[in-house]
């Protein structure tokens, strides 16, 4: 999910890094050159590894996309092993997964609106916490239109193969344009929002290996999410530091212009674009509380998730291995992350089965377990971010010929 920006590292959501160009804002018209644009300068040095459209062919541009076209390779071919990987494990396991279907038709029915309850509440936090990040920058956006670009930018992060991260962190910042956000704003809320959903996540497998007793994944956890904190933290002391900021300002400043020339947009002057970028950034700024509510619903959006998981295990009859449920969630987030299938379609699943089994749950209840629980947070919270989008998509031409109406009235 776009959310989950651990792969949206997604997961915005959930990536906030993205290469998009004219080509990509063709899929709908959120997506305008300028924009898009604007986020590619923004974002794209944060993620190389995806190439939406072809450079110049100069030896020198034909150079530096090999190594990426390898990598997309790379990754595509992984997809596809897993994949069939997935096929040859349902197959062999034929009677488990007919059982599981018997029990995933007539589960506890009680549990099933707690389910989707508990979903909505993870995807509405996530959208609270983007809206509280734009309202840190002046930004007002009501609790609606931000929930409607949550399940949309979600919806295409997930459904389009090799692209989607990238394509709904577009449709995102370009959301954000249109509902006020100047480009430095929207580009700073996707960045924090992916950071905080990010240490959420650690928080969770922190927690996880902490109930479970597995001293190494709380370890490798609490040293990632240390590490990126403290990251952010010297890049925050670098900007504040005249000298240290010059110094830095070069490498950023060509950075940038390769990466105008490699999308095709270059810009008259990196060196002001950057400037004016940071001194927006620096004026951004959020108290200690802002920052521990936001970790609030960076948290909240994960456990909300990982409830959606517990209820659908009591929803087929199965029981719910409590001390290690946030270990083998937060490991099948992880693995879902990496973007070598849409929404981890099939990584998701064999993880989840693999961890219940393990901790004792039957593999026929484990199966249906984990069906029901992608059933509500994957397929149904796609279905309505489509329906969103294609609302959003009508409701353009729309409300243009209302105005228009009045304006002739």
């Amino acid at each position: 999910m776009q959310r989950h920006a651990l792969g949206m590292a997604h997961r915005l959501t959930a990536d906030p890094s993205t290469v998009v160009d004219g080509s990509v804002a063709s899929w709908h018209p959120d997506l305008e050159d300028r924009d898009a644009a604007a986020v590619s300068l923004l974002l794209a040095p944060l993620r190389q590894t995806i190439e939406l459209s072809p450079p110049p062919k100069s030896r020198d541009d034909t150079n530096t996309a090999s190594p990426r076209r390898f990598g997309r390779s790379i990754r595509g071919a992984v997809g596809v092993v897993s994949v069939v990987a997935f096929v040859i494990f349902v197959a062999t396991r034929r009677t488990a997964l007919v059982a599981s279907l018997g029990r995933l038709g007539n589960p506890r029915w009680s549990w099933i609106p707690v389910a989707i309850a508990l979903e909505t509440a993870s995807m509405v936090t996530f959208a609270c916490m983007q809206r509280r990040l734009l309202s840190a920058g002046g930004n007002r956006v009501g609790n609606r239109p931000m929930v409607a670009t949550t399940f949309a930018a979600n919806a295409l992060s997930v459904s389009v193969p090799v692209a989607g991260p990238e394509l709904g962190a577009a449709f995102t910042f370009r959301r954000f344009k249109r509902q006020g956000a100047d480009t430095s704003l929207a580009g700073w809320s996707l960045l924090v929002g992916g950071f905080v959903s990010a240490v959420g996540a650690i928080l969770v497998l922190v927690a996880g290996g902490a109930l479970s007793g597995n001293v190494l994944v709380t370890g490798v956890a609490v040293l990632v999410g240390l590490a990126g904190v403290a990251g952010v933290v010297a890049v925050r002391s670098a900007l504040s530091r005249p000298a240290l900021r010059s110094r830095l300002e070069r490498p950023a400043v060509w950075i940038i212009g390769r990466t105008a020339t490699l999308i095709s947009h270059p810009i008259d002057d990196p060196h002001e674009a950057i400037r004016g970028c940071i001194r927006r950034v620096e004026s951004l700024r959020l108290s200690r509380l802002e920052w521990l509510k936001l970790g609030a619903l960076g948290l909240a959006n994960w456990l909300a998730d990982a409830g959606v998981l517990a209820v659908s295990l009591l929803a087929v009859g199965a029981p719910v291995p409590w001390h290690t449920v946030l270990l083998i969630y937060g490991f099948a987030t992880v693995v879902g992350s990496v973007g070598i299938t849409p929404g981890g379609i099939g990584l998701v699943e064999g993880a989840l089965c693999l961890g219940l089994v393990r901790s004792g749950v039957p593999g026929g209840q484990a199966l249906a377990a984990v069906l029901l629980y992608r059933l509500i947070s994957f397929w149904l919270v796609t279905a309505v971010g489509w329906l969103v989008l294609l609302y959003l998509r009508l409701e353009r031409p729309a409300r243009a010929a209302s105005i228009q109406g009045a304006i002739a009235s």
